[in-house]
């Protein structure tokens, strides 16, 4: 799916990941600064407001990076089965089922005669 998508949605896709990345990061070293206590007794105030900040920044950032991700998904799925000569699904139901074939097809390919790909488009 990554490669069908735009060069803008990449980059904030990126962003967001960075940004959860950072954030779960800040908490880890949070969470060891509190090894300190044994020569500064404020390690642990430090350690345990650290880990609070960087827990509410770890959420929010995880919820930034589905909705770009889901929302991706979302507008970009039907790039992938025409990138890949994939019949489009017509209805939802039947996306489910042509989804499911497109991922073994991924996956594992097959010797199958369906389905049936689309035609090329001339430039």
């Amino acid at each position: 799916m990554w490669v069908v998508l735009p060069d803008g949605v990449k980059k904030e896709l990126q962003e967001a990941r960075s940004s959860l990345n950072t954030a779960a990061r800040f908490w880890l070293w949070s969470l060891l600064f509190i090894v300190w206590t044994v020569w500064a007794w404020w390690a642990v105030p430090a350690g345990l407001l650290g880990l609070i900040f960087a827990y509410y920044w770890t959420v929010d950032a995880a919820g930034v990076y589905c909705s770009l991700l889901e929302s991706a998904f979302d507008l970009y799925r039907l790039e992938l089965y025409k990138s890949l000569r994939w019949p489009i699904p017509i209805n939802p139901k039947q996306e489910q089922e042509s989804g499911k074939q497109l991922t073994i097809y991924l996956l594992r390919g097959s010797d199958q005669d369906r389905p049936i790909f689309t035609p090329l488009k001339d430039k």
